[in-house]
């Protein structure tokens, strides 16, 4: 008997992209998925088209709620899951037909708790691939928590991998964060895992829209989660190790990026968050400077923020405006 994938989708106000996203699991080469669609309290037609797929084929299954958020969403479908091993996708992307097929073969072979892979960023007018080398690598524990906080290999999402069921044993999302919760999650769910498989080929296919998550205006949310989140994952090491300087630059340069965000630095009324961020750097400065493992790059922004922040800021702008970082995740 094939190992089943229990594949949980968060839904809310998507009546026009939901179908597409069904459309491709159904497609999936891999036949022995569970999918389930959890409409989070949808005011538009999400649930009616959910529940149409819902009457024409038997291995979908729905969860209609009041709206609480993505991570309440996911929450609920965790609990309900039968399958050995659970993935992730959101009801506005899609995913190549080959993708769990090749999630659960890597599983298998080499015996991994996580199986993961690349993922494209799909905009209206363009396509970009992280990172679509190829390359296979194995992860232990300590190499899959190194790579997950570094970033530069692995996606903190949860919608490009698939888990061992038993993972999420005692680990729920953290519902009162909005942003980076996904980050947090798998921070515990790879500390747990004794081994990890990451494929790097581009299968799931995040799609930037208008309104979505990535495209959004700034927030509270989007100002405070992110720090909160590194600041726990800080906490949870230990001291004097590899995965402990990698968070703690994380941190600061969460910090920073408070400091550097134009949207926050316009709008009076997200001075305190750029004052408190601040504070916290002067405090944490002799340490950001005497760490040996605090990039050059990182202390020279640190600096530059706190003391010599116009100059900073107008070179920080030029630089923006040169190289399109600002506007990379735009949607006109």
């Amino acid at each position: 008997m094939k190992n089943l994938i229990s594949i949980i989708i968060p839904a809310y106000n998507i009546e026009n992209y939901i179908a597409k996203c069904l459309d491709s699991l159904l497609n999936q080469t891999y036949r022995n998925l569970e999918i389930i669609v959890v409409d989070d309290g949808s005011s538009d037609n999400t649930g009616k088209v959910i529940d149409d797929y819902l009457s024409k084929y038997d291995n979908i299954k729905v969860i209609h709620k009041k709206n609480a958020g993505v991570s309440a969403a996911r929450n609920s479908g965790i609990e309900v899951a039968s399958g050995d091993y659970i993935g992730f996708v959101d009801g506005d992307d899609t995913v190549d037909e080959e993708m769990f097929e090749v999630l659960i073969e890597n599983a298998i072979k080499y015996d991994a708790d996580i199986s993961h892979c690349g993922y494209k960023m799909v905009f209206p007018s363009r396509i970009d691939y992280y990172h679509n080398t190829g390359v296979l690598v194995g992860q232990n524990n300590e190499i899959g928590l190194k790579d997950l906080l570094a970033g530069n290999r692995v996606e903190p999402g949860l919608w490009n991998k698939i888990y061992k069921k038993e993972l999420f044993n005692n680990i729920k999302i953290d519902e009162s964060i909005k942003i980076n919760e996904d980050l947090l999650v798998n921070y515990y769910l790879f500390k747990k895992a004794k081994k990890s498989i990451f494929y790097d080929k581009c299968f799931y296919n995040y799609t930037l829209r208008k309104g979505s998550a990535a495209t959004s205006k700034v927030n509270i949310n989007k100002i405070i989660d992110p720090i909160n989140v590194r600041k726990e994952i800080l906490e949870d090491l230990e001291k004097n190790s590899d995965l402990y300087d990698i968070a703690y630059e994380k941190y600061i340069m969460s910090l920073v990026g408070i400091c550097r965000n134009v949207q926050i630095r316009k709008n009076k009324e997200y001075k305190t968050y750029i004052d408190d961020a601040k504070k916290k750097l002067k405090y944490e400065i002799n340490n950001i400077i005497k760490n040996k493992a605090v990039s050059k790059k990182t202390k020279l922004m640190v600096i530059g923020n706190l003391y010599f922040s116009r100059i900073f800021y107008i070179i920080d702008d030029i630089h923006a405006a040169r190289t399109g970082n600002r506007t990379k995740y735009e949607v006109k």
